[in-house]
């Protein structure tokens, strides 16, 4: 099954028409801009992040109130949050100085700073091409859905486990070593996670981080034909 990305379907055309080119689904979304079933994605322009910091809806800034709904939203759903921010400050400053008006910089950083630390989103700040974006927003899903998130590549494989037999499986199927000791655990080592896949898919396919994009992976480097 191909990993499923979603597009808002109240997104600018121009945001939307990219990423629906590049396979993401339109519909409408409950919370973010763009979603897949791990990750969800607030898209923000420089100005209207600028907009959001200043203006106010109700107690606090339009942007905390956005951020409150996303936390709840991630806590409901176990969806990691992030933040994408595209633009550059710098021509947003001239256009404030070119209105007479005064653009406070440490006010910005001040905000991103505490949606970091207050409601642990995840923030890309880029100059990149949207489509590029869409791109980096498709492989960080993939990643989280693969169980990678806060894991550490082959330096943290001592630490998470000393079993050469987890280091194996991780290197041969490419997988985090967390997700290495689940299935060695189950079925005790290569071979048996290799007779699983095949003869027993459903046994690995309910298993937390592998869904089927991973699965055909580990089928594919484990040599297991289809039958």
């Amino acid at each position: 099954m191909t990993h499923v990305m979603y597009v808002d379907s109240r997104e600018p055309a121009t945001y939307k028409d990219a990423a629906t080119k590049q396979g993401y689904v339109e519909m409408a979304l409950d919370n973010g801009d763009y979603q897949s079933d791990y990750v969800v994605f607030e898209r923000k322009e420089i100005g209207d992040l600028v907009n959001s910091i200043f203006a106010r809806y109700g107690a606090q800034p339009r942007l905390f109130e956005q951020m409150d709904r996303m936390f709840d939203f991630c806590e409901r759903t176990g969806k990691v949050p992030w933040l994408i921010v595209t633009g550059n400050l710098e021509r947003c400053e001239q256009q404030f100085k070119d209105r007479k008006q005064t653009l406070n910089k440490m006010a910005i950083y001040g905000a991103l700073a505490s949606v970091a630390v207050r409601y642990a989103v995840n923030i890309i700040w880029s100059e990149r091409t949207f489509s590029e974006l869409l791109v980096i927003m498709r492989s960080i899903s993939e990643k989280v859905s693969e169980g990678k998130l806060q894991m550490p590549m082959r330096r943290q494989l001592k630490s998470i486990s000393r079993s050469r037999t987890v280091a194996s499986v991780a290197n041969a199927l490419q997988i985090s070593p967390r997700l290495a000791e689940q299935l060695v655990f189950k079925f005790h080592g290569l071979y048996g996670i290799l007779e699983a896949i095949k003869h027993q898919p459903q046994d690995i396919l309910v298993m937390d981080g592998i869904g089927r994009a991973t699965f055909n992976k580990m089928k594919q480097l484990g040599g297991v034909p289809d039958e």
